[in-house]
Parts: C-alpha cells; sequence; structure tokens
C-alpha cells in the first residue's frame, strides 16, 4: 500500500501554504496497490485488439469485409487530412467495438439505479436503433452525477435549494477561458 501525503505546514511553499492553508494538520491519503496481471491483461487485451484491428484493415482493403470508415473527398486529397491515420484506426476497430458499453442512453434520472433504453444495431455498432423498450433498475457504474444532485430526492433538493438561496448561481471559469 502506497501513502501520499501533503507537506508539513513549515515547509517553504512558492505561492502560500498548502491548499490556502485549509488544513491545520498532515493529510494522508492511501491507495491499494494493483496486483501485477492487471495491467499485463490490460495491456495484452489491447495488444489482441490492436492485431486483430490491423487484420481487419487488411481485409477490407482487399474487399474481404465492408469497410463502414469516413473517407476523404478526392478533390480535397491536396488538404491537410481530416481523419488522421491511427485515429480512424482507432475508432474503427477498438472504439466501434466496446462503444455500446460507454454511450447508451438513459432514460430517467442518474442516481445510483436507473433506467436504460434498448437499442440494437445491425452493422456492427455503426448506427443504432432503439426497439421502444426499457431495461429498468440498472446499477450506476459511473456517472456525472457524483454529488447526487440530479437524483429526485427531497432532503438533497432542500440542500441545494437552501445554498442557492444563498449564495446564489454562477457560472465561472479560469481567465484563460475568456481569451483574456
Amino acid at each position: 500500500m502506497q501513502t501520499y501525503c501533503l507537506p508539513p505546514q513549515n515547509s517553504t511553499q512558492q505561492n502560500g501554504s498548502a491548499n490556502g492553508g485549509m488544513y491545520k494538520r498532515e493529510y494522508k491519503e492511501t491507495f491499494e496497490e494493483a496486483p501485477l496481471y492487471i495491467p499485463v491483461l490490460t495491456y495484452l487485451c489491447y495488444g489482441i485488439l490492436i492485431l486483430f484491428g490491423y487484420l481487419r484493415d487488411f481485409m477490407r482493403r482487399w474487399k474481404l469485409e465492408q469497410c463502414n470508415m469516413a473517407e476523404e473527398r478526392e478533390k480535397q486529397r491536396d488538404f491537410v487530412p481530416m481523419y488522421q491515420d491511427f485515429e480512424n484506426f482507432y475508432k474503427r476497430n477498438i472504439y466501434m467495438r466496446i462503444r455500446d458499453c460507454f454511450n447508451r442512453p438513459i432514460c430517467s434520472v442518474p442516481g445510483a439505479r436507473f433506467d436504460l433504453m434498448e437499442r440494437v444495431t445491425d452493422d456492427y455498432n455503426w448506427t443504432y436503433r432503439h426497439t421502444g423498450k426499457i431495461i429498468k433498475d440498472v446499477i450506476n457504474m459511473g456517472s456525472y452525477n457524483y454529488l447526487g444532485f440530479a437524483e429526485n430526492n427531497e432532503e438533497s433538493l432542500d440542500t441545494v435549494k437552501n445554498v442557492l438561496e444563498r449564495y446564489g448561481a454562477g457560472v465561472c471559469s479560469t481567465r484563460h477561458e475568456m481569451g483574456k
């Protein structure tokens, strides 16, 4: 197990104290180390996907498999290509195989559990059509609703309402985003 901690308060900081002086005591965070076989199997799977991707590209070049990728128009060949080689390779051969895992349309509030719209594909994840069925009560394994504000929970909504009434709402960002 590895332990990471903030530097002690008396150490020299360039731009003030660590975290603006919010923490008066040392903060320790621990992470569990992953076993070696996890990254080895992950890289092995990516290697297999890339190998099969090159095999499929070979088959497409010799017209043994249908090619659904985007192509540059002939009159635009003199310009910088819009589709770079590996970027297009990755989308064609790796992303399209796992696209359905990441881009699932939901039809309820994104809480701990939600409902999915069922869809099917006839062309290996290039296009989808909805069946009209709903898959109910699916466990949410990852969402941008990490604070739970999108849930229809009375207690959470009351807290959000009180904070908005007290502090107001605003859109803010760094000065660099506005070009200043």
